[in-house]
């Protein structure tokens, strides 16, 4: 009998916590209410770039499944339907993020949720310029987004990044460990460094931390010789005349890099992406050149990092 009442209880509490209630309450911030207060379910909000969509598609695609994210109204009410095992997350522009498990939350009359804006820190800018450059081939370990600070002086409209990668290979700065950490800032790019596996990218130490040089990287993929390449860019080469000497090659690579593209952007694909270094057919774009990473080193050193003044 005892063991029976034991399954019984299991059973009903797994039902019991597999079934979803309706929060429903207001949600504030205190400062006027200016900015309305969002609500995701287990964070799902700061997780969105992990799930397996093209980036500028993720957060479209979370905010509009009102089963993971709701925004709260003008007045502050909200409303979502949740499982007693999730949590929620309340976050607004400057404030404080506050969290509560849905099983406490169920447990009050009523819900009022007051967030907290958060103490400004002074932005000092770094001055120096950069004691050291690194580039390097790098294999990503973890990229995630870094803790926002609110700057009293400045609006940041950048995305902190904190990064980790193994060096494969130095070719410029040698940094002396196996292994880097570095912080990237980013403005709501199609494409990220961290998009790929493998990149040659270029790190600087700006007033003793350690920055990702923005939005400067290639990614690489394995030539059937066992070296890295990077696709032909056609942007990289707009700032050299005719006369410079490293040109684009033709590559095998170890597996063919190709993608699918819509008919209807025929003539946008062949602009982007030129004969002869690509192959446009059959609804498909395949890479034909590319470059080899001290190659691609020698483009940036004179032109882009040349203009940020790493080279004279």
């Amino acid at each position: 009998m005892k063991y029976i009442l034991v399954i019984i209880f299991l059973i009903f509490s797994y039902t019991s916590f597999g079934q979803k209630v309706i929060i429903k309450g207001i949600a504030i911030d205190t400062t006027k209410n200016r900015n309305r207060v969002r609500i995701s379910v287990n964070d799902t909000l700061s997780k969105y770039f992990s799930a397996d969509l093209p980036k500028h598609n993720k957060h479209s695609e979370i905010t509009k499944n009102k089963d993971l994210f709701v925004t709260a109204d003008e007045n502050g009410n909200f409303k979502i339907k949740v499982k007693l095992t999730d949590s929620l997350f309340f976050k607004s522009w400057q404030h404080i993020t506050e969290s509560y498990l849905v099983s406490d939350l169920v447990k009050r009359d009523s819900i009022r949720i007051e967030l907290k804006p958060k103490v400004c820190t002074e932005y000092i800018p770094c001055k120096d310029k950069p004691k050291m450059l690194y580039a390097f081939i790098g294999k990503k370990i973890n990229v995630e987004p870094a803790d926002y600070i609110y700057y009293c002086n400045i609006i940041s409209m950048d995305s902190k990044y904190e990064a980790e990668y193994e060096i494969l290979e130095n070719l410029y700065g040698n940094y002396p460990k196996d292994t880097i950490n570095f912080v990237s800032y980013d403005h709501a790019s199609i494409r990220r460094y961290d998009d790929y596996e493998n990149v040659l990218i270029y790190v600087a130490d700006y007033c003793g931390e350690l920055i990702h040089v923005k939005y400067q990287y290639h990614d690489l993929y394995k030539t059937i010789d066992g070296k890295w390449a990077s696709p032909y860019n056609p942007y990289i080469y707009r700032k050299v005349d005719s006369t410079f000497h490293i040109k684009p090659r033709k590559i095998e690579f170890e597996k063919p890099i190709e993608f699918e593209f819509k008919e209807e952007n025929l003539e946008l694909i062949k602009e982007k992406y030129p004969e002869p270094y690509y192959e446009i057919k059959n609804g498909k774009v395949k890479v034909l050149y590319g470059n080899y990473p001290n190659e691609l080193f020698e483009l940036k050193k004179i032109t882009v990092l040349k203009d940020r003044g790493f080279f004279e």
